[in-house]
């Protein structure tokens, strides 16, 4: 029986982590024949690829692996999945991500009742490990990935937008030919290491629609985002918006032909001059009225994004 699904864990130095993943992919609804294992140990030095094999052995007999990706970053060990999943759909997941017991099959239903769609993403719900902060809970759906856009599908067809990388699933052809057609792996290697650049997922999105696939958004797709107390310190924030930027300007290459011409330094430019005009200015008067105790912090946020973003346009180190 050929498989419909691999469930990838994508996971960098996860070992105290990846055995709860896999504990929440144990208790799935749809039929264990049907769908894989897969854990794409990205480089780790902490023994991640040695506890997942033995969790995997334990619960799941034959039907998972352990891959490891020598290259780090994120999008290696995706375009390394994506060679290696032998389920037409790929679900992947970070090691942080605890699935519904219904993911699985939520996300073979959301592709075969969409025939022309290639990506699909789904619920995110966070759970906080400590109470967390005002600014956290502001920035959560925009820096943290979590994403409810309500109960009805909806297709994601903005211009360079796309889905949310937790719990991001793919056919399996289409990942491979987004990476056959494109640089994407070393364009946009997303998180590498301790290094928080991101939009490798909208990078997906984007290249898909190119090559002609939707993208849907299925609130049945839903997983559990565990987010630790560190996720809320604001230096961790601005390092994580400022690899944001820098991946907004990475991705803004796979849709728009000036930010690959000499003109994307024009393009850095001009988020530069934004940058120098939002110091001068500080906080907006909106952003004073709707937050008013943390205007100032997220002010500080969007500057270090808008700064990655040109820094990386231009090239410079930040």
């Amino acid at each position: 029986m050929s498989l419909v699904a691999s469930v990838c864990i994508c996971t960098y130095n996860g070992a105290t982590k990846v055995g709860d993943v896999l504990a929440a992919l144990a208790a799935q609804t749809q039929p264990t024949a049907m769908w894989e294992v897969l854990v794409i140990d990205n480089a780790s030095t902490d023994g991640t690829g040695e506890v997942a094999n033995r969790l995997i052995t334990e619960r799941f007999g034959g039907r998972g692996r352990v891959v490891r990706e020598e290259k780090p970053g994120l999008s290696f060990a995706r375009a390394r999945a994506a060679h290696e999943a032998r389920g037409e759909i790929i679900c992947f997941l970070d090691d942080d991500n605890i699935p519904a017991p219904s993911f699985v099959s939520a996300a073979v239903h959301a592709f075969a009742d969409r025939p022309r769609t290639g990506v699909v993403g789904g619920k995110v719900l966070p759970r906080w490990v400590a109470k967390p902060t005002p600014l956290a809970e502001a920035v959560a759906p925009f820096a943290l990935a979590i994403c409810n856009l309500g109960e009805t599908a909806q297709r994601m067809d903005a211009a360079g937008g796309g889905i949310v990388g937790a719990g991001l699933c793919v056919r399996r052809n289409v990942l491979r030919d987004v990476f056959a057609c494109s640089t994407l792996a070393s364009t946009v290697t997303d998180r590498k290491g301790a290094n928080l650049i991101s939009s490798g997922d909208l990078a997906i999105s984007v290249i898909a629609r190119q090559l002609g696939w939707e993208c849907w958004y299925v609130p049945t797709l839903q997983i559990e985002h565990i987010l630790p107390a560190n996720r809320m310190d604001k230096n961790y924030l601005l390092r994580l918006y400022e690899g944001i930027g820098r991946g907004q300007a990475a991705v803004r290459k796979c849709y728009d032909w000036k930010a690959r011409s000499p003109l994307s330094w024009l393009i850095g430019l001009k988020d530069f001059c934004r940058w120098q005009l939002g110091q001068w200015r500080g906080p907006s008067p909106e952003l004073r009225h709707q937050y008013p105790a943390i205007a100032g912090d997220l002010h500080d946020l969007h500057q270090r994004m808008t700064l990655g973003r040109a820094c990386h346009a231009l090239s410079w180190p930040l």
